[in-house]
């Protein structure tokens, strides 16, 4: 056979495998999904909410309950996963119906990863989405629904700026312990204060801390927005989480303004225990510090 034969038959073969690839029809029991994000602009350290829509077909026969619904974030860079958020819907899979719709949201959080600082960011990352359907422990049930890639940027250029100005003592960090997002923290003195840029739309706040419960079992903790009174507190646990919507009415119409901590009770290390060389005044002890906008 001549080469010039050769050559055409491979190319023929080629084209087979190529097409044979191509109409290859992947089986999604019948069920379509379309997936949203809010808001609009991604970035990390972000509370995301994703609007889940399935469109159940005719062709749809129905799902056993060993289903589970899984969400995947991956970094495309280094191929690692960033987070995920497998779930069961509320709706029962027994529940679901062919030629209905089933349509529901959850909020997830991207963690802080982005480092605007390293000399290689080009002010966002690349991030695949992907969704679909699986069974634990059975690889071949998987079904991807839904891909999309994602370009999410920094949160440091796109959220509001808060500068800790009076009463704060310098970030502390232990990587030891067990709860991740408590390994990093910042402790307040009686009064400490924040000015935030003033965004003027409504937004979410999140505040995670903690007060010394061995020390004052009755401390009282006091939060406030300028001079509007979030919530004044005794924690129940040593420990607490709180959440506010702050609104552009108590954030006023200046360019910034104050959020303050406040509490009725300090105590000093080192005036408890003389081998401790610790003589700041500490108050409320702050893990975790969100403010964006609102995602409704």
């Amino acid at each position: 056979m001549k080469p010039k034969n050769i050559g055409i038959i491979l190319s023929l073969i080629g084209l087979f495998v190529f097409l044979s690839v191509c109409s290859k029809t992947v089986d999604t029991k019948g069920v379509e999904l379309n997936v949203t994000l809010l808001p609009q602009t991604i970035t990390d350290f972000l509370y995301v909410k994703m609007n889940y829509a399935f469109n159940l077909s005719d062709t749809f026969e129905g799902l056993d309950e060993d289903y589970r619904v899984f969400v995947h974030f991956w970094r495309v860079k280094n191929k690692e996963m960033l987070l995920g958020d497998d779930h069961v819907p509320e709706k029962k899979f027994a529940d679901w119906k062919k030629g209905e719709n089933v349509n529901y949201s959850r909020i997830i959080f991207i963690p802080r990863f982005l480092d605007e600082f390293d000399i290689d960011f080009e002010g966002y990352e690349e991030i695949k989405l992907t969704v679909g359907l699986y069974k634990p422990d059975v690889e071949e049930s998987k079904i991807i629904l839904f891909e999309e890639s994602l370009n999410i940027q920094s949160a440091s250029l796109n959220a509001p700026e808060i500068v800790y100005d009076e009463g704060w003592h310098q970030s502390e960090t232990d990587l030891k312990l067990k709860e991740k997002h408590e390994r990093n923290w910042r402790w307040t003195s009686k009064r400490a204060v924040c000015i935030i840029e003033n965004p003027k739309k409504e937004c979410l706040l999140k505040i995670r801390g903690g007060v010394d419960k061995a020390k004052y079992e009755d401390q009282k903790v006091i939060f406030k927005i300028n001079d509007h009174l979030l919530e004044a507190f005794i924690p129940e646990t040593a420990k607490f989480s709180k959440e506010y919507i702050v609104t552009p009415e108590m954030m006023g119409d200046e360019d910034e303004f104050k959020l303050t901590i406040e509490t009725d009770k300090t105590f000093i290390p080192s005036a408890l225990d003389p081998d401790v060389d610790d003589d700041r005044e500490l108050g409320v002890q702050v893990f975790f510090f969100y403010f964006r906008e609102n995602v409704k």
